[in-house]
């Protein structure tokens, strides 16, 4: 596979981040997928492209030494990554009186400390590959600060931080690091998003309506296009 591009990508289970599989399975990319659990919708994409889809990994990103085990799965598949799109997250919305700090500790667990785990453990990897590219997957509410958004928000800043914080740290190396920060999506998550930050994130957008996925998809190939391959530690809205 040494010709082939390799991806990496969290959050398979959810509809984004099967949007993002189809495409970039029609770009030719080999993918090393990552599940918390079996999902009906990615068994169907699986099935269709079990020559594209090289490896599969189960974890909750709740589970440190789960994820470790796990990830060191793709060191005995590939001795190269191309990319890794960092996509999984949970959302939450809540009043900081009403709002426990363990649910807190538990949004930055899986929006933040595990995303920069993960980097940790596969930096080996994208540092043998010529012009490799990491892509976080933020929110537009983590550029506007709204009641009731210090854990999800508050995660996604730190994303947004660390994006460019890892973007001076491995230019050295050739990497890349961005983040793509949309509006609220029209998706199940989308669905989720407490009415009043929904409202006011709409606003904030250019269509004033949720956006399609495809959206979020397009700037990602933009970003691995020859177009954006300048780009580096950018937080890029979709809106």
């Amino acid at each position: 596979m040494k010709n082939q591009k390799i991806a990496f990508i969290t959050g398979c289970n959810g509809e984004l981040g099967i949007q993002i599989a189809k495409r970039l399975i029609s770009k030719k990319f080999k993918l090393i997928c990552h599940l918390r659990k079996k999902n009906q919708e990615f068994s169907k994409l699986l099935k269709k492209n079990k020559k594209s889809i090289i490896k599969i990994l189960y974890f909750d990103l709740l589970e440190t030494k789960k994820i470790e085990l796990e990830l060191k799965k793709i060191y005995l598949k590939t001795d190269k990554l191309d990319l890794i799109i960092l996509n999984a997250g949970v959302p939450h919305g809540g009043l900081i009186e009403l709002t426990k700090v363990d649910e807190i500790r538990k949004i930055f667990e899986v929006n933040y400390f595990s995303q920069v785990f993960i980097i940790q453990k596969l930096l080996r990897l994208l540092k043998k590959t010529k012009n490799s590219s990491i892509i976080n997957i933020s929110s537009l509410s983590s550029l506007i600060p709204l009641r009731g958004n210090i854990a999800y928000g508050g995660s996604k800043a730190s994303i947004n931080f660390c994006t460019k914080i890892l973007a001076k740290e491995l230019k050295i190396y050739g990497i890349k690091v961005n983040a793509i920060a949309p509006t609220v999506l029209n998706n199940k998550m989308g669905k989720k998003t407490d009415i009043n930050t929904a409202k006011f994130l709409l606003k904030s957008s250019l269509k004033n309506k949720k956006i399609d996925m495809k959206f979020v998809v397009n700037k990602i190939l933009y970003l691995l296009s020859k177009k954006g391959n300048s780009i580096n530690g950018k937080i890029i809205k979709v809106l």
